[in-house]
């Protein structure tokens, strides 16, 4: 079942009215302050109340599109692309166009966290775009072009360093503005993240040691950029739909010229959201309600409160009510007001139970009045229980108290109580820490809680008691993957990729999968269509693009649901291409060491011997394979730098493609090409000794049918390394024209052929093609 969220569409105009007359007080704790401490308090204002589900359907990302990028007639406003489409009327996701992540999720390790569902972060975006985007850092593309399409460009640049080129991607001039500002925002939400930053491609743009947490490269050209591409209304209207869906907003949007205070020339000065129109303060807010929290009666208390604002020209008295609350400082400066000053509020009780006071401030015509709240209690302060988790596999809480007497040992005794409300003992358990995991408790049980500690002359000292409510066990439903990429040829489906789903607790366990053409399912790998019914706790099926006779990209969902529970919705997509029958990049494969192993990538299952896969300059997107030489014992070659497909490529070669080159500054190098038709068997030389320098493009006419492997090998000994990435093979009966390329010298036979070698005088042109309701329409030809 759909979780339904309601976006109040009708009464947009009315929050956009709204929110504009609430955002002073939204930021009113920020006002004052200067760069990083301005930064941190920016931080703990903006972080979203809750973020859609990811996906597409009611009530995930496609919804919050069509409030945050809805143009007229629905199309969607794309700034990747000019090419022009349409927002579904059931909210699901446009074919041919992706949820884009400003700061790729990859940055943080795939974490599916707020940051992965942040609107502000998202952006509808063509797919191939972003497929050519990938997990690169923003930045000026200076050098050499691998992708352009009008909108965006992805190649070379020096913008991180002019003499150490990255690949980076470059958005149109007119987007400049909107994705700094969403480098701003994400730079100040996120910061607390920095633990998590650890891929290359993110390490590039964010410094996890800095507290202004991009580096010098990305906050300058920020900066540039936000400055050319002003502020307009289409990012206005973004934010407030973005803060009706989620309750938060982007600072950066709603006062363009902040970045400067943070990274930019105004770090010395003091941020307000307006010119100053007399007294008025910022902390504490007004209204607002300071509380202490539980303490220990046999201790003195005392905590700092914070004063601060502007256009109190004669200073401030201070004054609290009842003889219990006293402050430290009475009468403040206006600079002391102006620069911020903490004011130490003491209390000393005389018996346990709660105190509350009002710390009233009053100065040059302005008054206010704060509520100071406060519990004592006669012992240890014991707090309200956390990670409460009530799971088919888990059932848990943690205790918590104060380190009331550190090195001490507590004792912590869990019990319920019957109808008379007297114990009953659940357990007893010792520790020196101040948090306690009491495990296999049962659901929808109330649990108490209470922590002891025997002092000296054996007193025993004992904490308030804490009630702990268990709910129900919460069901788990769950499937393997929530993408899946598909490759194919024209009019031949994709290979198959099995799903797992898992229902544990559930209401029934029956589980629906739906789906719609091209895309398909089985449960078998044999007969498939567009629907299935699955029964039980554990459960597998099979997705494939089924095929379509003209190229292009396709996208889709396939939505896994059972009763009661929301639907679990997997992105596939399909790049239909005749010259890509077979094509290996090593994206999805992983293997950080040297040593033999089998290793399952995009397209086929490896051997890799004295070979890794490892992010490299040369890589073409951001992996490729790496061979060291031969390794020599007593003489005798005893490991075979290689890598060598496991698996057969079905319907033949015609055609071989693939980048080779040597590694770093290793010169020599050379590696050999085999293939072999009876299954690894026997192996048939394509090239032998073939010299690699730089990173280019190798072809070679095979002209083989059924089914078929390659191998590669490093010829070399010692460190000389080769570079493999993009292995790619057209069907046999696909004519392709080229009989070899190397060292980018073409042999073309008779025909027409485009720049891949593939021959078009006898082949269909391709469109874009969208599919909707089952229904195929062409939309433009390129």
């Amino acid at each position: 079942m759909k979780r339904l969220i309601i976006l109040f569409i009708f009464n947009f105009s009315f929050l956009i009215f709204h929110s504009a007359l609430a955002q002073d007080q939204y930021y009113r704790k920020a006002e004052g302050l200067r760069c990083t401490q301005l930064k941190a308090a920016l931080h703990d204002i903006i972080q979203p109340d809750q973020v859609l589900d990811y996906g597409g359907g009611v009530g995930r990302t496609w919804n919050g599109f069509w409030l945050t990028d809805q143009m007229e007639d629905m199309q969607v406003r794309d700034r990747y692309s000019n090419v022009v489409r349409y927002l579904n009327p059931d909210m699901s996701a446009v074919n041919n166009m992706n949820i884009e992540h400003i700061w790729a999720n990859s940055w943080w390790g795939h974490l599916k966290n707020n940051a992965y569902c942040d609107l502000f972060n998202l952006y509808p975006a063509d797919a191939t775009a972003n497929g050519r985007k990938s997990n690169n850092p923003i930045g000026v593309v200076d050098g050499n072009v691998s992708y352009t399409n009008g909108v965006t460009k992805v190649g070379k640049s020096t913008s991180y360093r002019a003499d150490s080129l990255i690949t980076v991607w470059e958005p149109a001039d007119e987007w400049k503005g909107d994705f700094a500002r969403t480098y701003f925002y994400m730079a100040t939400c996120y910061s607390h993240m920095t633990s998590l930053w650890t891929t290359t491609e993110g390490l590039l743009t964010v410094d996890p040691n800095s507290p202004l947490l991009m580096r010098p490269w990305v906050y300058n050209l920020m900066l540039e950029w936000a400055e050319a591409d002003p502020l307009d209304e289409i990012e206005q209207e973004r934010c407030e739909a973005i803060y009706s869906i989620q309750g938060n907003r982007n600072p950066f949007v709603d006062y363009p010229e902040l970045c400067q205070y943070i990274w930019g020339d105004k770090t010395d000065e003091q941020f307000y959201c307006n010119e100053e129109s007399g007294a008025e303060i910022f902390v504490p807010l007004a209204g607002e309600e300071i509380d202490f929290g539980l303490q220990p009666l046999s201790r003195p208390f005392s905590a700092k409160v914070q004063v601060r604002g502007r256009g109190l020209s004669e200073g401030a008295t201070l004054a609290v009510v009842g003889e219990a609350f006293s402050l430290a400082k009475t009468n403040l400066s206006a600079e002391e007001i102006t620069e911020g000053t903490d004011v130490i509020v003491s209390v000393s009780p005389t018996e346990a139970g709660p105190y509350s006071t009002m710390l009233l401030l009053e100065g040059s015509g302005y008054v206010q009045q704060t509520p100071l709240l406060i519990d004592f209690v006669d012992g240890i302060p014991a707090y309200a229980a956390t990670d409460i988790v009530c799971a088919v596999s888990s059932r848990r809480f943690n205790a918590n108290w104060m380190n009331y007497l550190p090195g001490a040992t507590y004792t912590l005794d869990v019990y319920t109580k019957d109808a008379q409300g007297q114990p009953k003992t659940f357990g007893t358990y010792t520790t020196t820490d101040t948090t306690y995991q009491v495990k296999n408790v049962t659901p929808s049980t109330t649990y108490y809680y209470r922590v002891s500690i025997i002092q000296e002359g054996q007193e025993t000292i004992s904490s308030n008691e804490v009630m702990v409510e268990m709910p129900d066990v919460a069901p788990v439903f769950t499937v393997s993957t929530d993408e899946i990429a598909f490759s194919a040829t024209p009019g031949k489906p994709s290979s198959k990729t099995q799903v797992s789903v898992t229902a544990m607790a559930v209401p029934k366990y029956v589980t629906d999968v739906v789906t719609s053409a091209p895309f398909e399912l089985s449960t078998d790998g044999e007969e498939w269509s567009q629907q299935l019914t699955l029964k039980g706790q554990s459960a597998d099926f099979f997705v494939r693009f089924g095929g379509a006779e003209e190229e292009g990209d396709y996208e889709g969902e396939v939505i896994v649901s059972t009763e009661g529970l929301d639907d679990r919705v997997i992105s596939v997509s399909c790049s239909v291409d005749a010259s890509k029958s077979f094509f290996e990049d090593f994206e999805t494969g992983s293997k950080g060491a040297y040593a033999s192993a089998e290793v399952t990538c995009s397209a086929a299952t490896w051997e890799m011997s004295n070979a890794l896969i490892a992010g490299d300059d040369n890589a073409q997107d951001k992996k490729c394979v790496r061979m060291k030489g031969y390794v020599k014992s007593g003489g005798e070659i005893t490991t075979p730098a290689h890598i060598m497909m496991l698996t057969d490529k079905v319907n033949g070669c015609d055609s071989l493609w693939f980048y080779a080159g040597s590694y770093g500054s290793d010169t020599g190098v050379k590696m050999s090409v085999s293939y072999s038709i009876d299954g690894g068997k026997t192996w048939t030389k394509v090239v032998s000794g073939l010299t690699v320098g730089s990173m280019k493009r190798y072809g070679y006419k095979l002209n083989k049918d059924g089914n078929i492997r390659l191998k590669f090998e490093n010829d070399n000994t010692g460190n000389k390394r080769v570079n493999i990435d993009n292995i790619q093979m057209s069907d046999w009966e696909d004519p392709d024209g080229i009989e070899s390329i190397q060292n980018s010298e073409f042999k073309i036979q008779n025909g027409i052929y485009d720049l891949s070698g593939r021959r078009v005088d006898n082949q269909k042109v391709p469109h874009r093609i969208i599919i909707q309701n089952n229904k195929k329409t062409i939309i433009s030809k390129p």
